[in-house]
């Protein structure tokens, strides 16, 4: 007898879902993937956390050093640059692997953590490897000018707007991030349409990602308000977190706006 006279069998088929029920709210479905994949998200971090140890571990100094008030801003700045330059070789291609397998649990898609990143990382090596250059240079003339305004500020407050129109250029740099690299791994297009795809989307959908960076700012607060906690939960959960956030945050844009007009204009040539 299955259950208890009939009740409580939990191995019946349930009722189902009916195929006109209303879909669920996101929010309630990025939670689902995230409980249902997490010790997935958690190898996935280790993974990338491995591959991108020079940078990991400068940031884990800045934090240290930060909480013990032994560097300043602009020093703390300039040991991530140096950690990103011993990275340079590995951190953009391994950005491009984390950022498939995340895109693929994002769309509730299956992915392979190892295979399917190491598959991803080399197949986009080079357009990766260019792009993190790209970001290097973006990092040390925006380190050197924000250094430099910031001394010169107190001179003139010419410099100081100067300092603040950086900061913003910043910002925008790093939410056009949000879109670099899942257009990467998505599509077939150049460095050049890449960034300027991830422009146009950055600006489009600029008070969306804004929200977006606000909540991945405030996790970092909460997580890194006990450093201590947050450097153990750095290597094991924080990167796959924001991660998922964001590509699960920036799918349905570039779905709309490019995965669905591809689809459409190939159904237009297929009838043609």
């Amino acid at each position: 007898m299955a259950g208890l006279f009939g009740f409580f069998d939990f191995t019946k088929p349930g009722p189902g879902i009916p195929k006109d029920a209303p879909p669920k709210p996101r929010l309630i479905v990025f939670f689902e993937i995230y409980t249902r994949k997490f010790w997935k998200l958690v190898t996935l971090n280790l993974i990338y956390s491995v591959a991108c140890l020079p940078v990991l571990a400068a940031g884990i100094i800045n934090i240290l050093a930060i909480a013990e008030g032994l560097v300043k801003l602009s020093d703390a700045l300039f040991i991530m640059v140096m950690g990103y330059v011993i990275n340079l070789v590995t951190i953009g291609p391994a950005t491009a692997g984390f950022t498939y397998v995340l895109r693929n649990f994002s769309r509730e898609e299956h992915a392979w953590v190892w295979s399917d990143f190491k598959e991803h990382a080399l197949k986009n090596y080079k357009q990766a490897f260019i792009i993190s250059i790209i970001d290097l240079i973006v990092a040390i003339v925006m380190y050197v000018n924000f250094r430099f305004y910031s001394q010169m500020a107190s001179v003139n407050e010419i410099y100081g707007a100067l300092r603040f129109f950086v900061f913003v250029i910043l910002i925008i740099y790093i939410i056009m991030h949000f879109y670099i690299y899942p257009l990467l791994v998505t599509f077939k297009l150049s460095v050049k349409q890449i960034f300027r795809n991830s422009f146009i989307f950055a600006m489009v959908k600029l008070p969306q990602n804004l929200g977006i960076l606000l909540i991945c700012a405030i996790l970092l607060f909460v997580c890194y308000f006990y450093y201590l906690l947050g450097i153990l939960l750095t290597p094991l959960i924080v990167f796959s977190t924001i991660g998922l956030i964001i590509n699960f945050s920036v799918y349905p844009t570039i779905k709309k706006y490019m995965i669905d007009k591809v689809a459409k204009i190939t159904k237009i040539d297929s009838e043609q």
